[in-house]
């Protein structure tokens, strides 16, 4: 990682846990939210995260870390933090969208499979509740370009 990317991942460390307090996510679970603010960003685009949504939300943060959730409180914590840390990079996405997709455009870059597995994820989330709706493909369209993969109607 660059010291440039270094530098905004700690910006969004410090904004979402303050500073010198405990953080509960290390940096790849960090980069792991960060790579799932896309997603979230298309369950919000109606102005509304409905039910299947937020679970939709809630099973990429489950499947992001390495325990099970459902046998271990360790992981279900680690999940639950994951959970409210891209929720609240969500409400807060006009600060922090451009360093987040700066980020996510290096890590691009360095392995181009992280680019459809966030293709993947946006249309996942769009499909979650009652088909894909003109904003929300209008949304993977504005948040593909952005990140510079390109993107087929799916």
């Amino acid at each position: 990682m660059s010291n440039v990317n270094y530098e905004k991942l700690n910006n969004i460390r410090t904004a979402l846990y303050g500073e010198r307090n405990d953080v509960p996510l290390d940096d790849e679970n960090l980069i792991s939210v960060i790579l799932t603010i896309p997603a979230a960003m298309i369950a919000a685009i109606d102005g509304n995260v409905d039910e299947t949504e937020r679970l939709f939300l809630l099973n990429i943060s489950e499947q992001l870390g390495s325990g099970d959730p459902g046998t271990s409180h360790q992981a279900r914590l680690e999940a639950a933090e994951r959970y409210r840390a891209f929720m609240w990079l969500l409400c807060e996405k006009d600060t922090y969208e451009k360093d987040i997709f700066e980020g996510i455009k290096f890590l691009i870059q360095e392995n181009q499979q992280t680019g459809e597995h966030i293709k993947n994820m946006l249309w996942g989330m769009a499909e979650a509740s009652e088909g894909v709706s003109e904003s929300e493909s209008n949304e993977i369209l504005r948040i593909t370009e952005a990140l510079g993969i390109t993107d087929t109607l799916n």
